[in-house]
């Protein structure tokens, strides 16, 4: 559903405003993979590619979205960039320093530029430890603080996600879901961070609580100058969150662009299905919004098919999908790997004929 991008006295708040970035990537990502093994035959071992040749960048300031289906690799792709997973090959620099080849004192440093946002903010929190303890721990495993200095952190940090100085005694359990993730937030900003990887940060919560989660996001980046990269299968939220979204689909990338081409002129068939099934409050864009269903289920990810991945399910593929695998092409505003975009009729009708 789509999300009121609204502050925390309710006015709106425009998408626009948070537009702008700068020229320098902050986050380089390059031909990333991730595999997992999953068996051997006669010696031979069987992998699972979660994630194949991925690659973006993520400039100053701006959200990146990594939107798709449960299974298609945003999460772990993610979690390979903060290390948190082992990647196979490709390379990840954050601010010029190369992530997956540092180790020791320099991987801890560039922990404090990189931090992480949770899905579910009810087991992502120690449940033993009290509230300011949990929001420290980022800091306190780095080294030993004063006592002043903790005081002095704690109390910047929950008044900075809307938390008052009485509940850093609390323990996690007396909290909503919507403080839990206020404390994960403040957990997150600890180490004075320059990329937040946001996974799902609000997938977990009511609706009305997850406007004012977004929107406190919005805020903490505007004022921090923070680079998120925003991992959703909630297109809504996606579409007031985010600046770029990339598109995934079975370990690869099969959609890049800007918020507003992705969102008015979508390309490739995978992403007008994911289109076409998110609610729409507008009779006009609703009507004109044809559900469009994706047959079948996907492949299986140790044995993918040759040519396009989306190929068994695609209801418009033709020959050439089922021989060549398609590369992402096209503008700086917007990429897609789809061998029938190059085609005079555009994708939408291809679909309506289809």
């Amino acid at each position: 559903m789509n999300h009121p991008n609204s502050n925390a006295d309710g006015a709106l708040v425009d998408p626009a405003a948070t537009d702008a970035v700068t020229d320098t990537a902050l986050l380089q990502v390059q031909n990333l993979e991730v595999r997992f093994q999953v068996g051997s035959r006669f010696g031979v071992k069987k992998y699972l590619q979660a994630v194949d040749q991925v690659s973006f960048s993520i400039q100053r300031g701006e959200t990146l979205g990594l939107v798709g289906e449960s299974g298609s690799g945003k999460t772990t792709t993610a979690l390979a960039v903060a290390r948190l997973v082992s990647a196979a090959a490709g390379s990840v620099t954050l601010d010029g320093d190369d992530l997956l080849n540092c180790s020791g004192d320099q991987l801890r440093a560039l922990r404090h530029k990189m931090q992480f946002i949770f899905q579910d903010p009810y087991s992502s929190l120690n449940p033993r430890l009290r509230a300011e303890q949990v929001v420290l721990e980022p800091l306190t495993n780095l080294g030993k603080l004063s006592a002043s200095t903790q005081l002095e952190t704690i109390d910047r940090l929950f008044a900075a996600v809307g938390l008052r100085p009485e509940q850093k005694r609390l323990f996690p359990h007396q909290f909503s879901g919507g403080q839990r993730q206020r404390i994960g937030i403040a957990r997150a900003l600890a180490t004075n961070p320059e990329l937040i990887i946001c996974d799902e940060p609000v997938s977990a919560l009511d609706v009305a609580v997850q406007s004012q989660i977004l929107n406190l996001l919005r805020r903490l980046q505007s004022e921090r100058n923070l680079t998120y990269l925003f991992i959703s299968h909630d297109l809504g939220v996606v579409q007031h969150m985010c600046d770029r979204v990339a598109v995934m689909y079975m370990g690869r990338i099969v959609e890049f662009a800007d918020r507003k081409s992705l969102f008015n002129t979508p390309q490739h068939p995978y992403t007008h299905a994911l289109l076409s099934a998110v609610p729409s409050i507008n009779k006009r864009r609703g009507a004109a919004n044809t559900r469009i269903k994706i047959p079948g289920d996907p492949p299986d990810p140790v044995n993918l098919p040759s040519g396009c991945r989306f190929v068994s399910r695609c209801p418009i593929a033709i020959d050439r999908c089922r021989q060549e695998e398609p590369v992402l092409a096209g503008s700086a505003q917007q990429q897609v790997a789809c061998h029938r975009v190059a085609e005079p009729v555009p994708i939408r009708q291809l679909l309506a004929d289809g």
